[in-house]
């Protein structure tokens, strides 16, 4: 074999945050994620990013919802945001930032259907 093992480092510019996943490991598994934190000194492993999440947010938020998921064999508590309002102009713009918009409008689809959320 030439390549044993593709890793993808990735990461937010804004965010002092990055992420390190296996795509391709031969020797072992590719459900794994690793978690950094960009110091001065250099990069600093985050054992428990949830943790990170829940210190800094703010319970007194309207339209904020904490979930949790799993990335690869690691569960990670996640916030979601919504803004609201009402549209003048029939249908409103639905927009996502670090969520596939298409993915968002069949979730949306689903919920209106079933749900009885307009």
């Amino acid at each position: 074999h030439i390549v044993d093992t593709v890793l993808q480092f990735e990461g937010d510019r804004n965010y002092g945050y990055r992420m390190l996943r296996s795509v391709l490991n031969r020797f072992g598994s590719t459900s794994e994620l690793g978690i950094y934190e960009m110091q001065s000194t250099g990069l600093r492993e985050v054992s428990n990013p949830s943790e990170i999440l829940l210190s800094q947010r703010d319970e007194a938020l309207s339209g904020t919802a904490i979930a949790a998921t799993m990335e690869g064999t690691r569960p990670i508590l996640i916030e979601t945001q919504a803004l609201v309002a009402n549209s003048n102009y029939g249908t409103g713009q639905r927009t996502s930032t670090g969520f596939d918009l298409r993915r968002l409008s069949m979730l949306l689809a689903v919920l209106e259907k079933r749900g009885g959320f307009k």
